[in-house]
């Protein structure tokens, strides 16, 4: 699928006194089958563009076409397509267990699913089974990240967007994403992953994509850096 973002704004309070622009004048074109770093300080409109992409606030400004049609008038189909990992897990939590939480994307989308691959994933992971009936709102913040991951995997997403996924997890977690995000490679499949460790990706992404105060300054192959030597 092509994703293409044409002029795009976006304002919030708008017309008021408040009023911030998060996004300015972004011109950026790519396929879900491409593998994305997204980097940018703190402020500079990573997260913004990321629920943008999942069609959760919409342009105040410019054009957003998925495969040249706009996604908001068939949002349920389009985002059936993405699996996205927010930045603070907790906030994407709807269940009262975990079981309830990893498979309510997969059930949401009438995505079939075994227990098994519930297993399957968990096992990924390292997280035993008995994670299952406890509540998601008790784990710890590294627990949770692998949580909200392990949902947005069961319902077997074309695109996965992950928006600072290493962090709060360990060595081991940090080796599962990057597993997840190769297997996803293999199958033609892509993501964007946007992160203030881009160096954990480099050998895993294609293409590198900078904002800076909500202004797109670079978007450039991976390779392209390694020659000019902004990469080891």
């Amino acid at each position: 699928m092509k994703i293409e973002l044409k002029n795009v704004c976006v304002s919030f309070e708008s017309g008021t006194e408040l009023e911030k622009r998060a996004l300015s004048d972004i011109d950026l074109n790519f396929d879900t089958s491409e593998s994305i770093l997204l980097v940018g300080n703190t402020g500079s409109g990573k997260t913004t563009l990321i629920y943008l992409l999942d069609l959760l606030i919409k342009p105040s400004y410019g054009t957003l076409l998925y495969d040249g049609k706009n996604p908001f008038n068939d949002a349920y189909n389009f985002r059936k397509k993405f699996g996205v990992a927010f930045q603070i897990p907790e906030r994407q939590f709807f269940n009262e267990t975990v079981e309830q939480e990893i498979t309510y994307a997969a059930r949401n989308f009438e995505i079939d699913y075994t227990y098994r691959d519930v297993l399957n994933i968990l096992n990924l992971f390292e997280l035993d089974e008995s994670i299952l009936k406890k509540s998601p709102f008790k784990l710890s913040g590294g627990e949770q990240r692998k949580i909200a991951i392990a949902s947005i995997l069961l319902h077997k997403p074309e695109f996965l967007i992950f928006d600072e996924p290493t962090a709060g997890l360990d060595l081991s977690g940090i080796l599962s994403i990057r597993k997840t995000l190769m297997n996803f490679r293999n199958g033609n499949k892509g993501f964007l992953i946007a992160t203030h460790e881009p160096e954990i990706f480099y050998d895993v992404c294609d293409r590198i994509v900078t904002l800076v105060n909500g202004r797109l300054v670079e978007n450039r192959l991976l390779v392209e850096y390694q020659n000019r030597g902004d990469v080891d």
